[in-house]
């Protein structure tokens, strides 16, 4: 069993941390007191220095936000490395500027995963270094499986799927969210309006996961002609629903670019 170290335990690295620990020993490294508080009570694991991480782990998970990257990464200097994986969540932080940082032949996997990990329910896209192998991707992949489905892409590709699935659950809250707000103006409950949103995106996400249908199919299975859905979806493609799509994920693109060191 391979020894997994998390740096940061705040929301997606205790997310991991939860899914993970069935399936490997973690060591984590978590510098705020109430977090470590938590993560004992929780999960009876006792927070490490950073270096002690370091030297018992041959795999590393960095799930620091970006912009304390380079706080943790001064932290490497003067430590032998270069046997180590490590796996950065860091938005925006390419492999190649992990590499020119921590120098040496490291190893080095990028991922990009979203909320639903928090339920074993993410889906985590994962691209190599340039000194990584297939084997590094298997460990990665080994790790985020145990919190969702993992994918293989091309570094250049992040950036399209940081708009797709690591936003993607912004929208569709946003969405469930204004589904609601209408729901409550046709004279519903908050409750009655809040039950009747979450499970009709419940069963047909059920659904289309289970069909051999795409979601195309099943849209039109709905929509009748002349019917209520018809009405609806009338509104929603005259405001150009499609071209919104469009702009939105592109505008999510563009920004993570924006974001990015390289």
């Amino acid at each position: 069993m391979k020894k997994i170290g998390i740096i940061g335990c705040g929301n997606m690295g205790g997310a991991i941390l939860a899914g993970a620990r069935r399936k490997f020993s973690i060591v984590v490294s978590e510098t705020c007191h109430t977090r470590q508080k938590y993560l004992k009570k929780v999960y009876r694991v006792t927070a490490k220095s950073l270096k002690d991480l370091l030297k018992a782990c041959d795999v590393v998970v960095l799930a620091v936000k970006p912009q304390n990257i380079d706080d943790v990464l001064k932290q490497f200097e003067g430590l032998a490395l270069n046997r180590k994986l490590f796996i950065s969540i860091a938005a925006g932080i390419t492999t190649n500027y992990l590499e020119k940082r921590i120098g040496g032949k490291i190893h080095v996997v990028r991922a990009m995963p979203n909320l639903p990990a928090k339920i074993q329910k993410g889906v985590t896209a994962i691209c190599k270094g340039k000194n990584s192998s297939s084997n590094d991707l298997k460990v990665a992949s080994s790790i985020f499986n145990t919190v969702g489905k993992t994918i293989v892409v091309k570094e250049n590709l992040i950036d399209s799927v940081t708009a797709v699935s690591g936003s993607g659950p912004g929208y569709i809250y946003l969405f469930i969210e204004e589904m609601i707000k209408a729901a409550k103006a046709l004279g519903l409950s908050d409750k009655i309006a809040t039950d009747l949103v979450i499970q009709s995106f419940d069963g047909s996400i059920e659904l289309l996961r289970n069909s051999t249908d795409s979601a195309q199919t099943l849209r039109k299975k709905v929509t009748s002609k002349g019917g209520t859905t018809q009405a609806a979806i009338d509104v929603f493609l005259k405001k150009k629903i499609d071209v919104i799509f469009k702009q939105a994920l592109k505008a999510a693109q563009r920004r993570s670019k924006e974001l990015s060191r390289r």
